[in-house]
This record gives C-alpha cells, structure tokens and sequence, in this order.
C-alpha cells in the first residue's frame, strides 16, 4: 500500500503497538526541553505551569490515540481471483465497537508478509462514532502469481496533535488466488506453429460437424467424396464452426538436459506468455488445451474453462504446484 507515513524520528515497538515520533513531535519535544531548563533557571511559576500543560498535552495524546485505536475490528470481501499487477476492486469495513467513544483519523496499512500487495487509494477513516461501521471500496493489487493470504493488517492514526504515529496490528483473514499477469501477444495466424519448450502452439484445426446435402455457394473443396459416390448426390462435409479454431498451448518447466526446474524469471515469463495466449484465444471465442509435461487438460472456450486453466498456471512451478513436490522437497 503506498502511504505517505512522516518522517519518523525514534519507534518504540510494545507487543502488537508501534509508537513513532514524527517531525511535529520532535520540534513538541525541544520545546518542552527549552520550556524546563528556563523554569529551572529561572525559577518562573509560570514557565512551571506551562512546562506541565505540555507534559500533559503528551499525556492526552497517547490516551485519545489509543482509545481511538481500542475495540476496532475489520472486514473484506475479495474477489474470488485477481490478474497479477492489475487492480481488483474489494471492499473494507472498519467497525467501532466501543460503547461511547468515537474513532478518529484512521488509516489502513499493510502488515508485513511473504508476498506484498497494496492498496490505493489509502483506506482513510475520518469519524467512526461508536457502534457503528463505515465501508469504502479500494482497489486491491498483487505483483505475482499464486495464492495470496492475508492474514493481518495495521491500523494508524495521529490523533489528535500529530506529535505521535500510533499503529496497532489486528488480524484480517483473507485469501485469493493471482493469475498469472495478462499482456499483449501476438496470436497464432491459422497456420501457425511455435517451437517445442517454449509454450508451442499447435492448431488442431476444424472439427467434422455432419455432412449434408450440397447447397449453391458450398466449396468443391468441403464435398465429402465418398459419402457423395454412395448417395449418387454430392454431399459436403460440414464443421463445427467455420471460424473457430482450437490450439494446443504446452509449456515446459524443466531442463530436459537436468530435468530439474527452469530459472525463476525464465518460468514466470513463460507461464505469463501461455496465460496471455490462452486468455486472448478463448477470448476470440476458439478452443484451447493447455498441455504440460505431466498432462493435458481437455479443449474448451467457455470463461469456466479459461478460469481452470488460469488456476493450474497461478500455481504452476511453484511450491503450490502438487505435482512438482519431489522438486522442492529434494531441494
């Protein structure tokens, strides 16, 4: 999540708390400082009074933040998929749960974890008044391929002076499943081939739908020869779609020279090119087969079957990937 935190000068971590000083309040704190050192000096009743209006001014704001923080609990719905670096809409709900006190200026961070995602824009609360919630939609980005988890989160606040950067981790379990990251590629012509390894692309060409009677317009081409020298009348064979097209994609994953796994970058930019492939021809309406060194998967063009195969290439190669086990274990 990109948020613009201030600059810290001194953090002071106590168990799931995280109390920064920001620039405010050092300048808060030198003055206080100043303040003491001339009433001692001088030994001014006065500069004593406003020496204890500030030390209670630090008081107060570590009270109010943390009463602002106390009792708060959140809420997401995530969708069910996401594409990696494109943005999934999901929605926040921060509920206060105290009895009378209000929550003021809270924002949502991230909570450090294995794979990052972000926010945007930053979930900002102004006012939460007790008992009640408040829900706002944020866009939702994860930069890799795989299952995301995640399973806490922090909120932040500044209130009410500013002199302090008060942030408190609460849990948050959610979890959904990147596809692999969709970019332009250039689709196969009808006659198009690829080289073995590298995600080929094999047309397996026009299904035989029926074969029926000759019509004006009909190429000699379609005329089912032997069908028509049995009928004594010419007859044409007849294809499932005339347009559509079905493709094999394979991918590789190994070294056939080591047979262990292929580099990291090397993988992702294959799964990636095979996920836009197969995204951009089902989405042209033509059957496509994913075929990998253990499997092929059937043909189809329906949006059941592209997210299928957008599940298999989210965890393809890595250690979610059931059937490459032996590879990670033995490493």
């Amino acid at each position: 999540m990109s948020l613009t935190s201030p600059r810290s000068f001194y953090t002071l971590n106590l168990h799931n708390r995280t109390l920064q000083l920001t620039r405010e309040g050092l300048g808060f704190i030198v003055i206080l400082f100043g303040v003491g050192l001339g009433a001692i000096n001088t030994g001014n009743n006065l500069l004593y009074l406003i020496l204890a209006m500030c030390c209670s001014f630090i008081v107060v704001s570590g009270v109010l933040s943390e009463m602002s923080l106390k009792k708060l609990s959140l809420q997401a719905e995530v969708p069910k998929y996401l594409y990696a670096q494109a943005p999934g809409s999901i929605k926040i709900k921060l509920s206060n749960h105290k009895n009378w006190a209000p929550s003021y200026s809270i924002r949502i961070k991230v909570a450090p974890s294995l794979q990052p995602w972000s926010l945007e824009p930053t979930p900002y609360f102004f006012y939460i008044a007790s008992g009640e919630s408040q829900e706002k939609r944020v866009l939702l980005t994860a930069p890799k391929r795989g299952r995301l988890k995640i399973d806490a989160c922090k909120l932040a606040t500044r209130f009410p002076f500013g002199f302090f950067y008060k942030t408190k981790t609460i849990p948050l379990q959610l979890e959904t499943i990147v596809f692999p990251q969709i970019h332009t590629v250039k689709l196969p012509q009808q006659t198009g081939t690829g080289l073995e390894g590298e995600g080929i692309i094999q047309p397996r060409g026009e299904e035989l739908y029926a074969i029926r009677e000759f019509q004006p317009g009909d190429a000699l081409s379609s005329v089912h020869w032997k069908s028509s020298a049995k009928t004594g009348k010419l007859r044409v064979k007849e294809f499932h779609s005339q347009n559509q097209r079905s493709y094999t994609i394979s991918l590789t994953l190994t070294d056939p020279a080591t047979q262990q796994l292929i580099q990291e970058d090397i993988l992702e930019e294959r799964v990636s090119t095979a996920a836009s492939m197969i995204y951009h021809l089902i989405q042209n309406g033509h059957e496509v087969s994913l075929k990998t060194e253990q499997k092929q998967s059937p043909f189809g063009s329906s949006q059941t079957h592209l997210i299928g195969l957008m599940r298999l290439l989210a965890v393809i190669g890595s250690e979610d990937d059931p059937s490459l086990k032996p590879h990670f274990s033995g490493s």
